[in-house]
This record gives C-alpha cells, structure tokens and sequence, in this order.
C-alpha cells in the first residue's frame, strides 16, 4: 500500500451518512449529547490529553493511522497535520452523529476519511494501518479482547497501539458526604461497560501479543476555584445531575451535592481529579 493513500478497507461505502450506527452504551447517535460532548473535546485538560497522546504516539510523516471511536474528529485533525500529505489518517466511529461532526471538520483535507464502524469488527484490511489508537474508547466497548484482536489484525507488523483509558477507581473528590458521594459514584460509571478497565489492559495485551512497552498517566485536575474550561467542573456541574437523574437518584440527593460543590467552589475549597493512563503497544 503507498504512502498518502488511503488504507484499504472492506464492507459497504465510506460515507458515515449511508451506513447504520451501531449500538453503544451511551448513545451518541443522539445529536444533543453528541454536541455536548463535542464540546468537552475542546477543554483545555482535553486538548492536553490529546498533546501527550501524539507525544507518546510519535506519528511520522507518511504514517497511516486509525482513530478508533474518533468522536468528532479532532485527534483526526492533529493526527493528519502531523503525518502531512504523505500520511493518511483514518476516523472510525459507530455514531453517525459524531462521524458527521469529524466530516465538517475535517472538509477539505485530502488525507483523511471518517466511516462508520465498530471497535470489535474494524472495516479494514488486514495491516493497513502504521498505528492504530484508542483513546476513552475501550470502556464502552463489551468485548475488549476482540477489539484488541481487530487491532492486531489491521496493523502492519511493527505497527503501534496507543490506547487511552480512564479507571474511575482513581476519582478523588473533596465532599463532607461519602455515602451520598457512593451512590453518585454507582451513577456515573453506569454508562461504562468497563469503568476499571487500565489495570487489566497489560494482561489483555500480551495475550493479543503486542505487549506493553511504555505507560504513562494524564491527570485531569481542578483545585480551588472553578471555570468554564474545567473538565472536572463539568463533572461535578453537569455531568453528575445528568447521570443521577437517567439512574433514578432522588432530586433532592443531588441538590445538596450541587449546593455543596458551589459553596466548594465559592470558598475556593473545590477539589476533583481523576486520572486516564495512557498505553503504547507493538505489534509482534
């Protein structure tokens, strides 16, 4: 396959339009959720996620990458600058809603191309791509294992996996109620199939043969005063009563946890951080 030309891959057309979205856990073939997470993409913890996954991914001029749950298609953007007209980038994703947000922002450019598809049957031929990634993907996904099999199956040999994946064990929150936080806790990793899954991702990857061969950790941290750029606040602000409402918590419970958390934020008392790990894997 020549270099800036687009990997090969099998299956019905490439337009997202035309295709059907598959099923996911949340559903962001929902135009409304898919905007608001759109715009959780352009917060700065966000946008430095996205720094160190290029930084630990290394893309090479003439590279040919596949972004596995692309979303709205930024990582694509900073993907296809960084491997310029020689390289070609990929966007997969089985919401039509976000495939079609990436398709506007990624118009014009002529080395990339956003289709729908699925983790665990990836609509590409075998070795196609240079590095494939994941990034806050795989907690959505019920088979792992298979994802990470498709993975293997459409990297060259040599080829790179970069994923990125939250443990939600690792949320630290200040609030003066733990048994109220528990139950908020239960409501907000109920929309993952798999909340904890970075622990068991080494073990999941020598058994695919693409061991580990570097991990690091992103924090995502507010302390003190809140803004609107925190990714955290969100959280705490609006992601929560959100998720609290859709798991049947009482309004009330979620009141005096938005009450406190703005007293929190007034004194310039608020503290929330949660940690995503970062894992780079070789094809052997």
């Amino acid at each position: 396959l020549g270099r800036g030309r687009r990997p090969g891959f099998v299956g019905g057309p490439a337009r997202c339009e035309v295709a059907a979205a598959a099923s996911k856990v949340t559903d962001w073939s929902n135009a409304t959720k898919a905007a608001n997470l759109q715009a959780e993409y352009q917060k700065s913890d966000v946008v430095r996620q996205r720094a160190e996954i290029l930084a630990l991914l290394q893309p090479k001029r003439g590279d040919r990458i596949l972004d596995v749950g692309c979303g709205p298609g930024y990582l694509v953007l900073e993907l296809a600058e960084a491997v310029g007209e020689s390289g070609y980038i990929e966007g997969c994703d089985p919401s039509a809603a976000m495939c079609g947000m990436a398709e506007v922002r990624l118009e014009g450019l002529r080395n990339t191309s956003v289709r729908i598809g699925s983790a665990e049957t990836l609509p590409y031929e075998d070795g196609a791509f240079d590095a494939v990634v994941f990034s806050q993907v795989l907690l959505y996904v019920p088979d792992v294992a298979q994802a990470l099999s498709e993975a293997r199956r459409v990297l060259r040999v040599g080829g790179r996996l970069l994923i990125c994946d939250t443990d939600w064990n690792s949320l630290v929150v200040h609030t003066g109620d733990q048994e109220r936080f528990a139950r908020i806790f239960s409501a907000c990793i109920s929309t993952f199939v798999h909340p904890h899954l970075p622990p068991k991702l080494p073990g999941l990857l020598q058994q695919a043969n693409m061991p580990v061969s570097e991990v690091r950790t992103v924090e995502m941290v507010t302390a003190g005063h809140v803004g609107d750029d925190s990714f955290m606040a969100n959280w705490a602000f609006n992601v929560v009563p959100d998720k609290a409402q859709a798991f049947g918590l009482p309004p009330a419970l979620v009141q005096s946890w938005l009450a406190e958390q703005r007293a929190l934020d007034e004194e310039g008392a608020f503290f929330a951080c949660l940690h995503r790990f970062l894992f780079l894997a070789t094809k052997q």
